[in-house]
């Protein structure tokens, strides 16, 4: 069987969408770490997350950034938290792999750099992309607004908010979880999102 040309790997998908997840490329799809890193320095490449990268004239999806993940995600657990939004709205890609599995389910393996939590309401709150289970935009909000620094968790809440997230509900999915530890603080976050893209708008 003959490899793949370079040139072929290097054009964009004709159909973007989930299935331009195979429009990802690895240091061995183009021949190499020191091939894959030279693409990437001379702009041919841009990086997702450490070693995987697209074509330039890829425009990069949360559909990519969940594939990008794929590898690394085991089967029944859903991408959470920081991650999640990083998969929503873009940005400097994580250093940690954020996951989440259903209570009651067996903790999966994984690797050294994984977060990895018992997380009630993961079935209703999530939604594939990219071929992973990642957490809806206004999950991951009460998510980081529930965990993350308070500066953090406020640049992603805004940053989810104008990718779409409905902070309204967010808000009202937060006052469901009544056991939850750090409500307060998480609507507080949440409130002061909402209020300022209300002073922006």
């Amino acid at each position: 069987m003959h490899p793949t040309p370079l040139s072929a790997l290097l054009r964009p998908p004709r159909t973007p969408g989930p299935e331009a997840g195979s429009a990802l490329l690895r240091p061995d799809d183009v021949g190499g770490p020191g091939a894959w890193s030279a693409l990437v320095r001379d702009g041919v490449l841009r990086r997702v997350r450490e070693d995987v990268a697209v074509p330039a004239a890829v425009p990069l999806t949360a559909a990519l950034r969940a594939a990008s993940l794929a590898r690394a995600v085991p089967p029944r657990t859903v991408v959470i938290g920081p991650t999640a939004a990083w998969v929503h709205v873009g940005g400097e890609a994580p250093a940690r792999l954020d996951l989440g599995h259903q209570p009651g389910t067996h903790r999966p393996e994984v690797w050294a750099w994984t977060d990895v939590r018992s997380e009630p309401g993961l079935v209703a709150d999530s939604a594939p992309v990219g071929g992973v289970l990642v957490t809806t935009p206004e999950r991951t909000a009460v998510d980081v607004a529930l965990r993350e620094p308070e500066g953090t968790a406020l640049h992603l809440v805004l940053a989810l908010a104008a990718a779409g997230a409905d902070l309204d509900r967010a808000l009202r999915a937060l006052e469901v979880r009544t056991r939850l530890v750090g409500r307060p603080r998480a609507r507080r976050l949440l409130a002061e999102a909402r209020g300022r893209l209300a002073g922006v708008a």
